[in-house]
């Protein structure tokens, strides 16, 4: 029999929209991709973590890009109503408040290109299996989605997967990756998730 395979893709199944750039985070099970985490180190921001201790899975950026940073953190895990909460240690920065997930992890990352510290959030989905991304800036007092959020499959996490980063051939675009399903004959399951890659502009530079 002819083999033939099938590309689906699932992310509109996930919520996201069409796939588009890559990312970096930190897999739910833990697999850790390699994810550079752009805290600052310089010694006032060592006085301010000294003098007020951040809680539990805090993580200090320069999101203003005012060089003076504070912390953002996942405040609230809403299982009932599958929504995230992300706080902020400065109280003139809005809460994020994410549908359609079960809490996560956040980093803070620095893009060449942007003048401040991204914030980017790993959520986890009511479907186990995937992680979602999400990557923000915060413009005017507002967070804004620098890409489309996309999800990646837990198969095809490894430690040295960059979920994104800026696309070295076009620098006003991200590339990122996520993963798709294939009906596969070959495969002992039927069936196989495949890990794709494409580039998109920025938005909210």
């Amino acid at each position: 029999m002819t083999k033939f395979l099938v590309t689906i893709t699932w992310l509109w199944f996930l919520g996201c929209d069409s796939p588009t750039n890559t990312i970096t985070a930190k897999d739910n099970l833990d697999v850790t991709t390699s994810i550079e985490n752009s805290l600052v180190t310089s010694d006032s921001v060592v006085k301010i973590i000294n003098e007020n201790p951040p809680p539990p899975g805090a993580v200090f950026g320069n999101y203003n890009g005012d060089e003076i940073p504070f912390y953002a953190r996942v405040l609230k895990e809403d299982t009932k109503n599958h929504k995230t909460y992300i706080s902020f240690k400065s109280k003139n920065c809005p809460q994020i408040v994410i549908p359609e997930t079960t809490g996560g992890s956040i980093s803070s990352v620095c893009l060449e290109g942007f003048d401040r510290d991204l914030l980017l959030v790993t959520a986890k989905l009511k479907d186990p299996s995937f992680n979602k991304y999400f990557l923000y800036v915060l413009r005017n007092n507002e967070w804004k989605q620098v890409v489309n959020p996309f999800a990646i499959h837990k198969s095809n996490l490894t430690v040295n997967l960059q979920p994104l980063q800026i696309n070295p051939d076009e620098q006003s675009e991200i590339l990122r990756n996520y993963s798709v399903f294939d009906l596969d004959e070959t495969s002992p399951h039927g069936y196989t998730w495949r890990l794709l890659n494409e580039s998109v502009v920025i938005d909210n530079w």
